[in-house]
């Protein structure tokens, strides 16, 4: 299965300043830290924070009605705040998150979050303009105007992505340099040092137009966010399992980073998603095997609402491994469960069920109903090259380094 590095890729566009346009004051430097900044905590108001906890947490649960009402609250209490309105527009790209597979999803969550966006940055303007609260005004207006560049770029609005990104990472500066003690900021500066120094390579001659990063010290800034952050904690250590599973290949990291994920919630079975994930990236396929296995067993107890639109991807992640183990059979058996029972058949983990499928078939030498199942695949939209691995699948069976070839590209 193709990884999720072609969803970093747009966030890296995002968050990337243009040669031609950056001045060198805005260099991101080591020291970021004004001796005259001021360190207060990040708080927003004893209410507010409360909710935003609350919200938070319901939010990683997928349990998004439930965020909204939390958000919503915050907005009631303090309408002049743009923290709020920031968290009902990070809500929105979770909401969108769960369904980037399905074309066209966005659409049906795509004004709330631009309103909201856009309204985080006008009250975060407001108040630059009034000298209030500045940290808090550059950290919103920064990362709002950084997930509206995600936003786009994985619409591939590329200007819009490269705009929106650029100003995000100037306030975020301005944040930090006010009071470094906001720590939150600090997620998406290490986000942009290290991806800025470790994915050039990988994107050809458009690399040229970017400045380069600092790998060690966007690490670190994005450890410092997850261990000092005041709300960005989790995504914080999602982006550390991305970094070290996908790009250091220091599983031991990513696989201590997954088991304090878990440990933060137990009973959250998004956070085991991420487990599985690693053990795809280490090719540790009776790890992938055992841990789907599981996943599917608690699932089975208690369900966890939000997360059924995914199962698909879990059985997905099983038929890949047993393809993996040479245990064909039942790899078939595993990805028609992801095909005939998840639920939800425009996903498209379900198109790389069928495809996946075609292809145990044809190490089985099934070619014909291997043919029908590429077949399918071609009639469905197009998802991770879904559509050109079908063409080639019709053509001419591949043979089993070819299809492992498949589930571990990025």
């Amino acid at each position: 299965m193709p990884t999720i590095t072609r969803l970093l890729l747009p966030l890296l566009f995002a968050l990337l300043p243009c040669r031609a346009f950056a001045a060198s004051d805005d260099d991101l430097g080591p020291a970021l830290v004004d001796l005259n900044a001021s360190t207060r905590p990040f708080t927003l108001s004893p209410g507010a924070d409360e909710r935003y906890d609350k919200g938070i947490a319901y939010m990683y649960r997928l349990e998004f009605d439930k965020a909204e009402e939390q958000f919503r609250q915050i907005t009631a209490l303090a309408p002049e705040s743009p923290a709020g309105y920031f968290a009902l527009a990070a809500l929105s790209w979770w909401r969108y998150s769960q369904n980037f597979d399905v074309q066209d999803s966005f659409r049906s969550v795509e004004k709330d979050f631009i309103t909201n966006a856009e309204k985080t940055i006008e009250l975060s303007g407001t108040m630059i303009e009034a000298g209030k609260d500045l940290d808090q005004a550059y950290f919103f207006m920064g990362s709002a105007y950084g997930l509206e560049g995600r936003w786009y770029a994985v619409q591939r609005s590329w200007w819009k992505a490269y705009t929106r990104g650029r100003k995000g990472r100037k306030y975020l500066k301005k944040c930090v340099e006010a009071n470094p003690a906001v720590y939150d900021a600090y997620l998406g500066l290490g986000i942009f040092d290290y991806y800025a120094a470790t994915l050039p390579g990988t994107l050809g001659l458009a690399a040229k137009l970017f400045v380069g990063g600092d790998k060690e010290r966007g690490i670190g800034y994005v450890r410092l966010a997850k261990e000092r952050g005041r709300f960005f904690k989790v995504e914080a250590r999602f982006f550390l399992i991305e970094i070290y599973s996908m790009h250091e290949h220091d599983y031991k990291a990513a696989y201590a980073e997954t088991a304090e994920l878990r440990a933060m919630d137990p009973t959250n079975m998004l956070f085991r998603m991420g487990e599985i994930m690693t053990h795809m990236q280490a090719e540790d396929w009776a790890g992938v095997l055992a841990e789907s296995e599981a996943f599917l067993g608690a699932w089975h107890v208690k369900p966890q609402a939000g997360l059924e639109q995914q199962l698909a991807m879990i059985y997905l992640s099983a038929g890949d491994a047993l393809i993996a183990l040479k245990r064909y059979e039942e790899a078939v058996g595993w990805l028609t469960t992801g095909i005939e029972k998840t639920g939800f058949q425009d996903k498209g983990w379900v198109t790389y069920c069928y495809l996946r499928r075609a292809e145990a078939l044809d190490l089985l030498g099934r070619r014909l109903d291997a043919l029908a199942d590429y077949g399918t695949v071609l009639k469905r939209p197009n998802f991770w090259d879904s559509i050109r691995y079908a063409k080639a699948g019709k053509k001419q069976a591949p043979d089993y380094a070819e299809v492992y070839r498949q589930m571990t590209v990025d």
